[in-house]
């Protein structure tokens, strides 16, 4: 990251001017009752659907959660975080965290060289943001079950990014377009390109335990089958240097679905993509999904959605 940028966050801020001078952090900053539940609208100015601003440095920051996702973004240093009463988590230069709504935080005192920078997307931004939160990879489905309010929703999910150059590149443009008032329009696609960017980056999550580096290999899984639908779990498995057999029983854990019937779901998931927006014959969306059989394909298809695909091009487009 330029220098200078790093400078720029490394100002004392108003808030941590207080903070140096004996006082404790001020909840009423965050939510007008001085609850510790953080509220958009006490952080970002009205109707924005995302804000950006410096982490608060030297001082614990007490128990709270958030009606936002928010993502911490490390750049120098590292700071440590406690996520719904779990050991401390240690965020290091390039390490990405993303926060579901409703997770208990903690962060302890970091010091002047710890600079990290919060991202806070509400709900409203994924309404018009243009990203998939259809697909299977980790994030989306981080998104997806944390803005349903499903229970099972998993607290967060810690990215390493450093050395992706796009990632690091897009994070930059969003923290030197906050610095210098860039447009909201601008700031918006660029933060859109960066998650689409961490859709696909599911290798790089940071685990710690066997389940979640489990879950993490599962989902890097059906997010290569989802971006390429001719691949085999031979493929699949040499690609992420395990064995074949290590590999299914995973997915089958995980999913409760075998690696044939997930890769049929992806094929079919594209098929109806290609039919609705492409004017691709039906042989050819066959041949381009993966299936070199197209009796087999309009078998399997008129099965699961009731029509020939000709027919669900049409009602598509009716």
């Amino acid at each position: 990251m330029k220098q200078e940028l790093v400078e720029q966050l490394a100002r004392i801020t108003e808030e941590e001017q207080r903070i140096l001078q004996g006082r404790q952090v001020d909840l009423t900053l965050y939510n007008i009752t001085g609850a510790p539940v953080m509220e958009p609208d006490r952080i970002i100015s009205g109707g924005a659907r995302f804000g950006i601003r410096p982490h608060t440095r030297f001082v614990d920051f007490p128990r709270h959660s958030h009606r936002y996702v928010e993502m911490v973004y490390q750049v120098r240093g590292g700071t440590r975080h406690i996520i719904n009463g779990r050991a401390p988590l240690t965020l290091r230069e390039g390490h990405l965290l993303l926060l579901g709504r409703g997770a208990v935080h903690e962060v302890l005192a970091a010091g002047e060289r710890d600079l990290a920078v919060n991202f806070i997307l509400i709900p409203g931004f994924f309404d018009s943001a243009a990203i998939s939160l259809g697909s299977s990879n980790a994030l989306a489905v981080f998104l997806r079950d944390n803005l349903a309010g499903r229970r099972q929703a998993a607290g967060y999910l810690l990215f390493d990014v450093s050395g992706s150059l796009l990632a690091e590149n897009l994070l930059e443009n969003l923290i030197q377009g906050e610095f210098s008032g860039v447009g909201t329009d601008i700031q918006q696609m660029t933060l859109e390109l960066l998650l689409r960017n961490l859709s696909a980056m599911s290798g790089r999550l940071v685990t710690e335990t066997r389940k979640e580096r489990e879950q993490a290999v599962v989902l890097d899984v059906l997010s290569r089958i989802e971006r390429q639908t001719q691949l085999n779990l031979s493929e699949v498995a040499q690609m992420m240097g395990l064995d074949v057999t290590v590999l299914s029983r995973m997915i089958k854990r995980q999913t409760g679905c075998t690696f044939t019937e997930l890769l049929h779901t992806a094929r079919f998931n594209r098929a109806v993509g290609l039919l609705r927006d492409t004017d691709l014959s039906v042989s050819e969306i066959a041949a381009a999904i993966g299936y070199e059989n197209t009796a087999f394909f309009y078998r399997r298809f008129a099965r699961q959605y009731g029509c020939t695909p000709g027919e669900y091009r049409k009602r598509g487009r009716a």
